[in-house]
């Protein structure tokens, strides 16, 4: 995507509150509690696995 994570949330889900800043690509799933009970971090993102429009 190269629209930002706040610009597809106002298209697809107007009037929904977004409750934590998401950053320009930030995830839309949180994965807060696996972070916290986990201990979880993800190594990887996939925007270093995909070509860049």
């Amino acid at each position: 995507m190269t629209s930002s994570s706040a610009s597809l949330m106002a298209e697809v889900y107007p009037g929904v509150e977004i409750r934590k800043d998401l950053g320009e690509h930030g995830t839309l799933l949180s994965i807060d509690k696996a972070r916290r009970v986990l201990g979880y971090e993800p190594r990887h993102s996939w925007r270093d696995h995909v070509d860049q429009l």
